[in-house]
């Protein structure tokens, strides 16, 4: 498990972001919807760690729009978003490096 905090500082490390699709997606007027779950992942694939809220609550970080997902996404650095519309789809996304580490 980890929080937002700790995500940060293991994207810092080289790990990536894994989204994973748990509800498929369901377009609603102009907006989709559906269910999703981040975990980082070692870039070996042998470390996984899942988002939570926080450490005391240790409750997963659902997200229910893309929007928020993709807001999620940018603020952890990322420049790009490939999102899994089907229940069990995963895509994986790197944060790049900070300048000047």
């Amino acid at each position: 498990m980890v929080t937002e905090d700790g995500l940060r500082g293991l994207l810092a490390e080289g790990y990536l972001i894994e989204v994973v699709c748990k509800e498929r997606a369901e377009k609603r007027h102009n907006s989709w919807y559906g269910s999703w779950v981040i975990r980082a992942v070692a870039t070996d694939g042998r470390d996984d760690k899942m988002l939570v809220t926080s450490r005391s609550v240790l409750k997963l970080r659902d997200f229910k729009t893309i929007v928020g997902l993709v807001s999620f996404l940018a603020d952890m650095g990322c420049t790009t978003a490939s999102i899994p519309l089907e229940e069990g789809g995963r895509e994986r996304h790197a944060a790049p490096p900070v300048k000047g580490s």
